[in-house]
Parts: structure tokens; sequence; C-alpha cells
């Protein structure tokens, strides 16, 4: 998914209009970024960076894609869907954990998932 695309299926999953993602700028992209960051780190043991040219630069173009699974793409949906709601009302707020749930389901398997032919041995459960 591009980062347009992600953006649109957030305002999708909120009810809101995708002509209203103007709205949501710049917030919308620190949490699709924040949500890339973390699936990032528990993918790759990578943070994201502001350097363009880094390996994972920061999500930044309307055309940018995530580096990592297309299967994983769904996740910062998630993730951002679950910001949005958490700057909400109670109704909002409540509705944010499933969102929540789901990307941590996607986090767990990309922390077990290999990156080159190798699987990882580490967990990323804090202690």
């Amino acid at each position: 998914m591009t980062v347009e695309q992600i953006k649109n299926a957030v305002m999708f999953q909120t009810n809101n209009d995708t002509d209203d993602v103007g709205d949501f700028t710049p917030y919308l992209l620190d949490y699709i970024n924040d949500g890339y960051d973390r699936l990032l780190y528990a993918y790759a043991s990578e943070h994201i960076s502001d350097v363009a040219d880094a390996d994972y630069p920061r999500l930044s173009a309307e055309t940018d894609v995530p580096l990592v699974p297309v299967w994983a793409h769904s996740a910062i949906v998630d993730y951002a869907t679950y910001k949005v709601y958490q700057n909400g009302n109670a109704t909002k707020q409540n509705r944010s954990v499933q969102f929540l749930g789901a990307f941590r389901e996607i986090q767990s398997k990309l922390g077990n998932a290999p990156l080159t032919g190798e699987v990882k041995t580490f967990s990323n459960i804090p202690w």
C-alpha cells in the first residue's frame, strides 16, 4: 500500500470522508510512521529514520510504500485508526481497542517472520 492508500483506508475505517484527509494531516502521517516504525522494529530490528537516504526512511510522499511485507501493511492502517480514535470521545476510544489488537497480532507475526531465510530467535515481548 502507498501512503495515500493507507490514509484513505484510515479515513474509511473511521467513517470519515477521504476528501477530509487534509483535516487529519500532519497527525495522520505521524500516526502512520509510528505504526510503521513499530512494525519495522518487530520485523528487522531497525527504526525508521528522518534521513532520506537511510535504509528505512520515514514515509512522507503519497507514493511511499512501507518496507515491511505487503501482508503487514494493513496493520499500519489499524494502528493509525487506533490513534485517531484515541483522540476522540469515550465511545471512539473504546472502539480503538479492536484496531490496536489487530495491529499487535500482525506485529507479533512479523517478529517471527524470516528476514533472509532465517527464522528470528528473539522475542519482541517486553519484560
